[in-house]
């Protein structure tokens, strides 16, 4: 009796190595799935950020653009008309 409860725990035992080792192989492949979620969302942050920079740069140059523009036409009148 004694030795067929110890057959019987060892090929839980072995069930149950067999299946923690194809669980380990689902795990690692989560983890790399992960990975590259998490390297994906720093660059799309970083070119999030590039680009807001960009339209900041450029919502200047508008507005330099505009504030030379109004300079000119000012002038332009004062000495024209």
């Amino acid at each position: 009796a004694v030795e067929s409860n110890i057959v019987e725990l060892g090929t839980i035992f072995n069930k149950l190595a067999v299946m923690v080792n194809e669980h380990s192989e689902m795990v690692t492949r989560v983890e790399d799935n992960v990975n590259d979620a998490s390297d994906n969302i720093t660059l799309s942050m970083n070119t999030l950020t590039d680009t807001l920079d960009n339209l900041r740069s450029n919502r200047q140059l508008f507005f330099r653009l505009m504030a030379v523009l109004v300079v000119f036409f000012i002038v332009f009148i004062t000495c024209f008309a």
